[in-house]
């Protein structure tokens, strides 16, 4: 479809030069469709830019449920969704976000915020249901846990000197990784080793 296919395009135009820097006649020429079909499908940039949004969204929480089937237990889907996190952050720098939030207020008040919201929920689900599985300590409170977490990934997102310096396993591990073994029981710590061991054994056999 192509109205899709804008959808996808779009977003991977987004992602690499900002919102700002795409305009409709340069999304145009990328795709090789006259503008007047981009504005068919979408009333204006605006409007493409929250379709791309919610794009985003029904992709990561197909993924996230997707994980939490295969997984073992919730410390494995855990590490699974934030290793995905921090392979988005990489690629997309957050430009797009400082974009949003500057030049595109309404769409970061009714789009980002919540899906920021709506992540944040899951994850305290998540660290919730660890707790009553034995993998974290049960003296965590989810909802501090998870605000620290999220403000501190963030921060280190919108850090250039971090991004450009240190390999995005480099962040994961010393961040994403470390953070979980701190509020893992004994149990939650022999989990993530061992997945930990899986992932690095496939990636080896990958580069092989």
């Amino acid at each position: 479809m192509v109205k899709q296919r804008i959808i996808e395009e779009a977003s991977e135009l987004f992602g690499r030069s900002g919102v700002k820097g795409i305009t409709m006649d340069g999304l145009a020429r990328h795709l090789g469709i006259s503008k007047r079909t981009i504005y068919e499908n979408f009333k204006d940039k605006e409007e493409l830019l929250m379709a791309c949004i919610n794009a985003f969204h029904v992709e990561n929480q197909t993924f996230a449920q997707k994980v939490l089937l295969e997984a073992d237990n919730v410390a494995e889907a855990i590490v699974a969704m934030l290793r995905k996190d921090a392979e988005q952050a990489s690629q997309l720098r957050f430009k797009i976000i400082e974009d949003i939030r500057k030049y595109y207020p309404r769409v970061y008040k009714e789009q980002l915020i919540f899906l920021y919201a709506d992540k944040s929920r899951d994850f305290e689900q998540m660290i919730k249901r660890g707790i009553s599985e034995g993998v974290f300590r049960e003296s965590l409170n989810p909802e501090i846990i998870v605000h620290f977490f999220c403000t501190q990934a963030e921060n280190t997102a919108h850090n250039d000197m971090y991004l450009n310096k240190f390999s995005l396993s480099d962040v994961f591990e010393n961040i994403a990784i470390t953070f979980l073994r701190g509020i893992c029981t004994a149990k939650g710590l022999e989990i993530i080793d061992q997945y930990k061991e899986k992932v690095n054994y496939h990636t080896d056999e990958m580069s092989m």
